[in-house]
């Protein structure tokens, strides 16, 4: 509203102004005020300009945004140890390596390792959902032959039965494991003393996210036991 008061009062300001002026100046005034606008204009385009130069260099000097998925370059590798984050694209179903800043012939990808204490929060985007974890460790499997990585693989820890039988049971839900062979190593490992075929499982693959993912289990009571996530493209 005052904003408004403010405009009228200055319009019937310059109204008076105008009345009281003689042709002439009147004339002089006008021009005054385009060479104003086009200096204004001119101003304008060039802080326009200088701004849109600024964003280009400043989007090229500086590290990807959170959003964005990570390398899996030497910076890109530094990058997720020492942030404790890797957030990787197969939405399309795989791992390109040249999407990754690798070499489309690249023998061997990086193995990472998170800091000491620390673990490395993963989250691997499928075509149909995300699989997700946390693990010290990282590796992608390839060869110079494929274009793509065979195999992305990371680590899940136990101290505690309940904390590995938890972490089975949201697998079959989360990644599409196959429930009765996932009870049945459930309800059966703790009952067997020598049973090699269940101490060493692998549940999988299950498909619910439009990628291959595996649950190799070794189970290693009374020792911390270990469930290996292998996370590959549908068909291998």
């Amino acid at each position: 509203m005052s904003e408004r008061k403010t405009g009228q009062r200055v319009a019937g300001y310059h109204e008076d102004l105008r009345g009281r002026y003689p042709a002439g100046k009147a004339v002089a005034m006008g021009k005054a005020r385009k060479s104003l606008k086009a200096a204004i204009g001119a101003l304008a385009l060039s802080l326009a300009l200088a701004a849109c130069s600024g964003a280009v260099s400043g989007n090229q000097a500086t590290a990807p945004d959170a959003g964005e998925f990570d390398t899996l370059t030497s910076a890109g590798a530094e990058r997720i140890t020492s942030q404790g984050t890797a957030k990787l694209d197969m939405t399309k179903g795989k791992l390109e390596k040249e999407a990754a800043g690798l070499p489309a012939d690249a023998a061997k990808g990086p193995l990472i390792f998170a800091q000491d204490g620390r673990e490395i929060e993963i989250s691997i985007a499928g075509p149909q959902g995300t699989v997700t974890g946390s693990s010290d460790t990282l590796k992608f499997a390839t060869d110079s032959a494929r274009s793509d990585f065979k195999e992305v693989t990371f680590y899940h820890r136990f101290d505690k039965w309940e904390d590995l039988e938890k972490d089975v049971r949201d697998a079959v839900s989360r990644y599409g494991l196959d429930a009765d062979d996932a009870e049945y190593w459930l309800q059966n490992v703790n009952k067997t003393s020598g049973s090699v075929d269940l101490f060493n499982h692998s549940l999988g693959p299950g498909t619910s996210t439009g990628l291959a993912v595996t649950y190799d289990i070794a189970y290693e009571f009374p020792d911390p036991s270990v469930i290996s996530i292998r996370v590959s493209p549908l068909g291998g």
